[in-house]
């Protein structure tokens, strides 16, 4: 833009504006401007204002080496062009004021300022201090209405942010969005070309907005008996947690990578993507068991949790910036107490810093992280042929179904057995499915696929061909939990519970008379 710049003026011939403090002879119209009538005309205007230019006379606004001489002069009339006005801003704002650094660390403005602002902005600074005002510029495109046109009160298409935040006179055309949903808005479009608003935007921010407030809910109502303490050490987690906090890691460091290069949109898609999508749609769903029905004191619960407030911790700080509204309603709310690194208790969602990187949470082997992450599209197809048993009215529930997998990959066929057969329950293949039993077949035959109405296939690089059949699932189901086991009926006391419930219901404190009378 500044090697294109076709004029280089920086005065306007206007009746009002910032006078330029010079001096004409009136004779000869030799400019006088020196550093002692500059130095003079400073002073005054520091205690007159620029104003003073106008309503004084020339003989005042001279200094006294010319004072006797002031009728051969006159005062200039020319105004400073606007953009070299407020370009020397850095000079009075961030080059004198307290707190503040020259250079600035960004500049923002519109698209249009590449020919005002920030370029006189470049050339004051550059022609007198030998380099720029700022270490960033930021240019953004402009607002327009839903349909892409500019915003303008004839045609009524104007969208008033005050409206957005506190609502209209009529609630139900223009409801109250608070001042998150608008400022979510913003971090959604990509400013850098001209962005689009109106009440259907708005309303899917708004809708937005609640889901994130939901994931977030659910983070907190889940940790209710929280006690930091309880933390299970990393190396004892379950290899799905493991991975959870792999990618809680990573989709931090990518959040962190955009914030810094003022990507926001990048920030409101990966929210979207892992906090409402991805741990909604898959492990806050396979959680449910663990939390709800694993008992309060079980080891599958408690590492549960501890990856459940590790998320907590880690999206707070991320959405606080775009929405410090939530984030603080979140802390608020927290049922346990943070301690900072300097012991203190923090007591606002802004005392945190942003995380460090945790190097444990990313030392997960690269095969496991590869082959968990194949599951998760495994379940995807899984899910697909659960439901077309549920429409067949073979199942209804997912627990309903028992899940039979084959591959012919050697090393995939390890891997589901040992997924198949792990003991802490979390890692569990039929609870990542949320079905009662998963069974890996050794091979596909007449006798081994007979009972098998509904199956499918899936296939990947990593893994080979996988084949998927789904059957009622074998046993009586436990009334407690509602999985499917051959052990429901085997306890006298409690005929109608499976192994795990009878013990978490023998291990539940039992209500005095008193209490379960008041109760």
């Amino acid at each position: 833009m500044i090697s294109g710049r076709s004029d280089w003026c920086i005065s306007r011939q206007r009746t009002w504006g910032v006078p330029i403090p010079v001096f004409y002879h009136v004779d000869t119209q030799e400019p006088l401007i020196t550093e002692e009538t500059i130095e003079h005309i400073k002073a005054i205007v520091s205690e007159k204002g620029s104003d003073a230019w106008w309503y004084m006379k020339t003989e005042e606004l001279l200094p006294d080496k010319y004072r006797d001489k002031a009728s051969e002069y006159r005062k200039g009339t020319d105004t400073m062009d606007v953009w070299f006005d407020s370009g020397s801003s850095w000079a009075a704002v961030s080059a004198k004021r307290d707190g503040l650094n020259f250079p600035a660390d960004v500049y923002l403005e519109g698209s249009d300022q590449h020919r005002g602002w920030f370029q006189s902005s470049l050339l004051t600074s550059i022609a007198t201090t030998g380099k720029a005002p700022y270490s960033s510029v930021i240019t953004h495109g402009f607002v327009l209405d839903k349909d892409g046109l500019k915003m303008s009160k004839s045609v009524g298409n104007v969208v008033d942010p005050e409206k957005v935040i506190l609502g209209g006179k009529d609630s139900k055309k223009e409801p109250p969005y608070g001042a998150d949903v608008l400022r979510l808005w913003v971090s959604s479009v990509d400013y850098t070309g001209d962005v689009l608003i109106g009440s259907e935007i708005l309303r899917q921010m708004s809708d937005m907005y609640r889901k994130l407030r939901g994931t977030m809910r659910f983070l907190l109502a889940n940790l209710h008996d929280w006690n930091p303490e309880n933390s299970v050490p990393y190396s004892d987690l379950p290899k799905i947690d493991q991975y959870a906090l792999f990618q809680l890691e990573n989709v931090v460091a990518s959040m962190k990578d955009s914030y810094d290069n003022y990507q926001f949109y990048k920030i409101y898609q990966t929210l979207q993507r892992f906090a409402i999508v991805g741990l909604s749609n898959f492990y806050f769903d396979v959680a449910k068991d663990r939390l709800y029905v694993g008992g309060r004191v079980s080891y599958t619960r408690k590492s549960c949790q501890t990856v459940l407030a590790a998320h907590l911790l880690y999206l707070v700080r991320a959405i606080a910036p775009i929405m410090p509204h939530l984030a603080e309603d979140i802390w608020q709310n927290l049922p346990f107490e943070h301690t900072l690194e300097d012991g203190s208790v923090a007591k606002f969602a802004f005392d945190l810093k942003w995380p460090d990187k945790n190097e444990e949470w990313c030392s997960v082997q690269k095969d496991d992280v590869d082959f968990l992450s194949v599951i998760l599209e495994l379940r995807s197809e899984v899910n697909k042929i659960l439901e077309n048993a549920r429409t067949g009215k073979l199942i209804g529930a997912s627990l309903d179904a028992k899940v039979y997998l084959h591959a012919e990959n050697p090393d995939t066929v390890s891997k589901l057995k040992e997924l198949a057969s792990a003991t802490n329950d979390a890692d569990a293949l039929h609870r990542l499915f949320i079905t009662s039993q998963v069974e890996i077949l050794p091979s596909l035959s007449e006798e081994t696929t007979s009972g098998v109405s509904y199956a499918g296939k899936f296939s990947d690089p990593r893994t080979g061909e996988i084949w998927i059949g789904v059957t009622r699932a074998d046993g009586m189901k436990c009334e407690r939990c509602w999985v499917y086991t051959k052990d429901v009926g085997s306890f006298g006391d409690h005929p109608t519970l499976c192994s795990r419930c009878h013990g978490v219901i023998d291990l539940q404190p039992q209500a005095s008379p008193a209490a379960a009378a008041v109760a």
